[in-house]
């Protein structure tokens, strides 16, 4: 399992610099083969309470709606056309907006490679530093999935020596 990363620098609308990091997950079939059996894909390396995202979005869906239905209803002489087509093409910029400004890592994403936006170069070091300590997750799990044959066989076969002794002797130890 190695994390790639590739870094790139643009000049903004206003002369700014920003920063485009991208990363992936490079797995192994074995990897890949124990994150579709456990569906590890679906799990969220890193957690961001992204509410803000929904408003943002609910506002592009309203304006895009407007404009396309207008435009469509104009185009076509037809309400219903204008309708769907809006709805469509505001639901469409609603779910760009917040996939694109997410900061909800899923395994997932860094499996098929994504692209993140800096405003600085400390930014695009903290993203890296980041990305790079939420990866340790999936090599911890897969450590922990992949036990040693004897190990697996003693954990599964006996049972562990404290279930054996009587609770006052239990007790007493601690």
């Amino acid at each position: 399992m190695e994390l790639l990363f590739k870094r790139e620098q643009m000049t903004g609308s206003v002369g700014r610099v920003n920063f485009k990091l991208w990363g992936k997950l490079e797995v192994t079939k074995d990897e890949q083969a124990l994150i579709r059996r456990y569906r590890f894909d679906e799990s969220i390396l890193i957690g961001v309470d992204d509410r803000h995202l929904v408003r943002g979005a609910v506002r592009l869906g309203a304006i895009v709606f407007v404009i396309a239905a207008l435009l469509l209803t104009y185009l076509s002489s037809s309400g219903i056309t204008g309708l769907v087509g809006g709805l469509a093409a505001g639901a469409g910029a609603g779910y760009w907006h917040i996939n694109e400004k997410r900061e909800t890592i899923f395994v997932k994403d860094l499996l098929h490679g994504r692209h993140f936006t800096c405003e600085s170069v400390v930014e695009l070091a903290k993203k890296e530093a980041w990305l790079e300590g939420a990866c340790e997750l999936p090599r911890m799990t897969r450590r922990t999935i992949h036990l040693p044959a004897p190990l697996d066989r003693l954990i599964n076969q006996r049972p562990w020596p404290s279930a054996r002794l009587p609770a006052s002797r239990f007790l007493a130890r601690i």
